[in-house]
C-alpha cells in the first residue's frame, strides 16, 4: 500500500489500479488480492508450493494454498519505494496534455477537412470513442487518462510516446549542430522518455534563441504529423473498414460501433489489412499475449484489460472486439516495435551480468539469481543468451533496462535492495552471497 501511494505521487494521472500492481508482482490479476495479505515467502516456504525456484510461466500458473511474497517481489517493492523513476510504467499525462499536443493536427485530419467538426469533438473518435466522450474527457477536474476506460489509456500513451520519440530525436540533432547546451538538456534525454520528457520540453527548449525553436517546433511537428497521418490514421481507416463503417464517420464523428457477428464466409471476404479483430481462438485478440511473449499480467495490462473484460470478449467468439481494443492489437501487430511505448523489453541475463561485472569485478556468475530474488542454480539458464527471460526475473529486468539506459547506477540499487531483504529475513549477508540461499 506504500507502493501505490508512493507510484500514484508519481505516475500522476489518477489511481494506481489493481492492473498496475499485478504488472509490478507478475502475478495473475486474480492472485493479487491473496498477495495483498501475504507474507514474506520465509514463511511459507515448504507449506505452500512455494515458486522460488520455478523458472518459467509455470509459476504464474501455480495454485498456491499459503501465497508468500517471492525474494523477487520484496525487493521490487524495496527499490521502487526508494527510486520510484525506475518503475517499468510510463507517466501518465491527462487527456488534455494529449488534446494539446494533437490540437494542430485533428483539424488537418482528410476526413475532418470534409466535414468540418470542432476541434474537441474530434479527439475522442481518434482513440475508438464517441465525439461525445471528448467533451468528458476533456472537462475542467477530469480524472486524467483513465476516465475513459484504459484500452483509450493506452492508445494515448503510444500517441505521446511517438511524440516524445520525434522530439528526442530532432531536439539531439539540434544539440549537435548547435553549441552552448546546457549540461541538463543531455542529461535529460538520456534520462526520460515519453510524457516524462515532454513535461520538461519548456525548459528543454528554453535555451534555443526564436529563429531555432520556431525551425525545431516546425520539424517536431512534421516528423509526428508524418508518422501520426501516415500510420496512425491508417490503422483507424482500417479499422473502420473491419467494422463495415465508413471512415468518416468512424474518425470524425466516432460512430465506431458495430455488434453484428461475422460468420466465417463474411470474415473471408475482407483482405488482410481490414479483417474483424473477433473473441474467437484465432484472432490477434486470442493470439496476442504468445506472439510477444509476455505474461498473463503483462498482458493485460499492454491491453489495459480487466479479467472480466477479457472472457467477456472471448465468449463472443464471431463478434468485434471494443474499438480501442481493436485499435491498438491493429497497430501494434502492424508495428511490434512501438510496444516499447508501454512497456520495455526485460534486458538479457548474459547482458545484466556483464554490465554488473564491469561495475563489479568479484561478482560471480552463480550470484546472478539471487541478485534478482531466486536460487543460485537458476543463474546458469538467466545468464544463457538462447533462453527467454525467466519468470523470476522479468520486472527486474525490466528495470535494469530502464536504469542503463538513463544511467542511473541501478546495479548498486538493486544490490542494496537485495541486502535488505536478505538482512530482514534474518539471514547473513556473506553466507548469502556464498551460497544464494534465500531460506534458513
Amino acid at each position: 500500500m506504500n507502493l501505490k501511494a508512493v507510484l500514484e505521487s508519481y505516475l500522476g494521472g489518477g489511481e494506481v489500479r489493481d492492473l498496475d500492481l499485478a504488472l509490478l508482482m507478475n502475478v495473475p490479476l486474480n492472485r493479487l488480492s491473496q498477495l495483498k495479505r501475504a507474507k514474506s515467502s520465509i514463511h511459507t516456504v515448504g507449506k505452500s508450493g512455494d515458486t522460488t525456484d520455478i523458472s518459467d510461466s509455470q509459476a504464474e500458473e501455480e495454485e498456491v494454498e499459503l501465497p508468500g511474497i517471492r525474494p523477487s517481489q520484496a525487493i521490487l517493492v524495496r527499490l521502487l519505494l526508494k527510486q520510484p523513476d525506475l518503475v517499468p510504467i510510463p507517466l501518465r499525462p491527462s487527456s488534455t496534455d494529449v488534446f494539446e499536443l494533437l490540437q494542430p493536427f485533428i483539424n488537418h485530419i482528410e476526413e475532418a477537412q470534409a466535414t468540418r467538426p470542432g476541434v474537441k469533438s474530434g479527439f475522442a473518435p481518434l482513440f475508438g470513442r464517441s465525439y461525445i466522450s471528448s467533451y468528458k474527457m476533456l472537462s475542467e477536474g477530469s480524472a486524467g487518462i483513465q476516465n475513459a476506460g484504459l484500452p483509450v489509456a493506452r492508445l494515448q500513451l503510444l500517441v505521446v510516446g511517438k511524440y516524445a520519440e520525434c522530439f528526442k530525436e530532432q531536439l539531439r540533432g539540434f544539440a549537435a549542430k548547435i553549441g552552448g547546451v546546457p549540461p541538463y538538456v543531455k542529461d535529460t534525454l538520456k534520462r526520460h522518455s515519453g510524457w516524462a520528457l515532454l513535461r520538461e520540453k519548456d525548459s528543454l527548449t528554453d535555451w534555443m534563441d526564436d529563429e531555432a525553436y520556431t525551425l525545431f517546433e516546425s520539424k517536431v511537428r512534421e516528423t509526428f504529423g508524418e508518422w501520426f497521418h501516415g500510420s496512425y490514421l491508417a490503422i483507424l481507416r482500417d479499422e473502420a473498414k473491419s467494422r463495415d463503417l465508413d471512415p468518416v464517420d468512424a474518425i470524425v464523428k466516432g460512430k465506431w460501433v458495430n455488434s453484428e457477428p461475422v460468420t466465417d464466409d463474411k470474415l473471408q471476404g475482407y483482405n488482410r489489412f481490414c479483417r474483424p479483430i473477433l473473441g474467437r481462438n484465432d484472432s490477434l485478440f486470442s493470439l496476442f499475449r504468445e506472439s510477444f511473449g509476455l505474461t498473463s499480467a503483462e498482458a493485460y495490462w499492454v491491453l489495459g484489460l480487466q479479467v472480466k473484460a477479457f472472457y467477456r470478449f472471448r465468449q463472443r467468439p464471431q463478434q468485434r472486439v471494443d474499438a480501442p481494443t481493436a485499435i491498438l492489437l491493429r497497430y501494434l501487430f502492424r508495428h511490434p516495435e512501438d510496444i516499447k511505448f508501454l512497456m520495455s523489453e526485460p534486458m538479457a541475463g548474459n547482458q545484466i551480468l556483464e554490465h554488473v561485472k564491469g561495475e563489479d569485478n568479484g561478482f560471480k556468475l552463480g550470484q546472478l539469481a539471487p541478485l534478482f530474488g531466486a536460487s543460485r542454480v537458476m543463474s546458469y539458464e538467466f545468464a544463457n543468451p538462447d533462453t527467454p527471460c525467466p519468470f523470476f526475473a522479468r520486472r527486474l529486468a525490466m528495470v535494469f533496462r530502464v536504469g542503463i539506459g538513463a544511467e542511473i547506477p541501478v546495479y548498486q540499487l538493486v544490490r542494496e535492495s537485495v541486502e535488505d531483504e536478505v538482512q530482514a529475513r534474518g539471514l547473513d549477508l556473506e553466507q548469502f552471497w556464498r551460497d544464494g540461499r534465500w531460506h534458513k
